[in-house]
């Protein structure tokens, strides 16, 4: 069983960060990733004027899945949370800025890549089907 929740404590979101290893990011929002009651991974993502930033995606180095997904599987549900909160509120566009990532995990969390190599998503089109509002 997985939970993604949102980080509401900075100190939390601070030692999270330690714990995969990527930079806190004490001005992003967060969510964390938890496998079995373990926290296994991290998404920090910002909020610009009309779009998103999903600023980091990372796991701690340990976690490679278990039966139920993959690394990067679990990974992709972290970032569509992230992304399905930006959508709810409005946002339109997102973008990926953090550190690289494999194709497979960009298109998974809903990425395309444009013409000038940067992973980008249309929120609306993303979620056409599945809305977060509901309708």
């Amino acid at each position: 069983m997985f939970d993604v929740l949102s980080v509401q404590n900075k100190e939390d979101q601070k030692n999270y960060a330690a714990l995969c290893g990527t930079e806190y990011l004490p001005a992003a929002l967060a969510y964390s990733l938890t496998v079995d009651g373990t926290l296994v991974g991290l998404c920090q993502f910002n909020i610009g004027a009309g779009y998103g930033e999903i600023a980091s995606l990372d796991a701690v180095s340990s976690f490679e899945g278990n039966a139920d997904g993959s690394r990067e599987q679990y990974l992709a549900a972290l970032c569509r949370t992230s992304l399905s909160f930006l959508e709810l509120i409005g946002i339109k566009d997102a973008y990926y800025v953090g550190a690289e990532k494999t194709r497979a995990l960009m298109l998974m969390s809903g990425f395309k890549q444009a013409d000038d190599g940067r992973w980008q998503t249309n929120l609306k089109e993303l979620f056409a089907h599945c809305p977060s509002e509901g309708k």
